[in-house]
């Protein structure tokens, strides 16, 4: 087995439910990294439970991403900070640098090394997407639930988004754990800005992850993940089974898709068919004629916003941040588990199916579906989703 213990959820509710009680049981620290974190309900519970965990003396340690949590971080963010809850921003986007970061673009300011790329750009589009809680470092928690009301049913009602996430017990806790603290250690406090410095050429050791958990947090690692990945689907026998929030796949994924729908594994694919980007509907209806015309089975899930990234091959599966999108492969900081304990592929599985059942089959190959709408937003919005 890959983990000591899996459990999956299936709900916000749920989810917060176990990382709450979990957090209630923290004897020395608490990681808690997330990208979106609203002054709602659901982010009062949880600045609550981190609250009480530090009145006992627990370690707290809160990283929220620079746009994901926009305005959050600013107010009370720096609230809790004064709390006693260490809170960090990842690439916040202030005025000062990036501003100082065009002046080196365009040359205005010259440092002693000059980077490559574009600072600006890099600095925008690398987000941390991940959503992941370590709890003295040896429970996990990973999935696609935000600190906001639109994943509780108790707060959102019917309307609530679809998630999967887990809580593990493992060996691999320990490299959620390294992947936090290279973000820890590259972002800032929201009460006490570091000195505008931009780092370039660092030698960055890569640490080898283990084998249930995927990470993505330097550059060689981002390419292992994604090859990994490439790998897992051409190796495919018997079924790939797919939910995700967007699809927009980088061409040697979509490739890996075709290519085993082609030899006869049972491929399928469930999205939204309502985003909550508008323009993402129009981007993934893109690639329906090439996936429909190699047997690629598509859904449209239709009851709610279906947020859930997991992916089911043959008898493991893989559930985390990851979008089937550009970004999360060549951009934002991701994490997935991989689980293979029989009980949680078999509960993996059994939503799935339920998921298909509230959901409608694409069946038209023509160019509604593969709409020039759709080709045209993707190939604008390329660098950013």
């Amino acid at each position: 087995m890959l983990w000591k213990s899996e459990q999956v959820l299936f709900d916000g509710d749920e989810y917060f439910a176990a990382l709450f009680s979990e957090w209630s049981k923290a004897r020395s620290e608490i990681d808690f990294e997330t990208y979106i974190f609203d002054d709602d309900d659901i982010g009062k519970a949880v600045t609550r439970e981190l609250s009480l965990a530090a009145q006992r003396g627990v370690r707290v340690r809160l990283l929220v991403d620079g746009i994901g949590a926009s305005g959050w971080w600013q107010t009370r963010g720096v609230e809790l900070q004064k709390e006693g809850i260490d809170v960090r921003v990842y690439h916040p986007l202030l005025t000062a640098q990036l501003w100082r970061r065009l002046m080196i673009d365009f040359n205005v300011i010259r440092p002693e090394r000059k980077p490559k790329r574009s600072l600006v750009l890099r600095r925008l589009n690398r987000r941390n997407h991940r959503k992941v809680s370590v709890v003295d470092g040896k429970v996990g928690f990973v999935g696609s639930v935000n600190v906001t009301n639109c994943h509780s049913e108790k707060f959102s009602g019917p309307s609530f988004w679809r998630d999967t996430c887990a809580r593990l017990e493992g060996p691999g806790v320990l490299e959620l754990k390294t992947a936090f603290e290279h973000a820890w250690q590259r972002a800032q406090s929201v009460t006490a800005p570091r000195k505008l410095k931009i780092r370039f050429s660092l030698k960055r050791r890569d640490v080898p992850t283990s084998r249930p958990v995927s990470l993505n947090y330097t550059r060689r690692l981002r390419k292992q993940s994604r090859l990994r990945f490439v790998q897992a689907l051409e190796q495919a026998q018997e079924r790939i089974w797919i939910s995700n929030a967007y699809l927009a796949p980088p061409s040697n994924i979509a490739r890996a898709l075709r290519r085993a729908a082609k030899r006869g594994v049972d491929v399928r694919v469930i999205v939204p068919s309502r985003s909550d980007v508008w323009f993402m509907s129009f981007i993934a209806r893109a690639y329906y004629r090439a996936l429909l015309k190699a047997g690629v089975r598509v859904f449209e899930y239709g009851p709610r916003f279906l947020h859930a990234k997991c992916l089911i091959i043959d008898r493991e599966a893989m559930i985390g941040s990851t979008n089937m999108n550009r970004r999360s492969f060549l951009h934002d900081l991701e994490v997935d588990v991989r689980l293979d304990h029989p009980d949680s592929i078999a509960k993996l599985s059994d939503q799935y199916i339920k998921d298909l059942e509230t959901s409608a089959e694409v069946v038209n190959r023509g160019t509604i579906v593969g709409s020039r709408l759709g080709r045209l937003l993707n190939y604008l919005f390329r660098y950013w989703v």
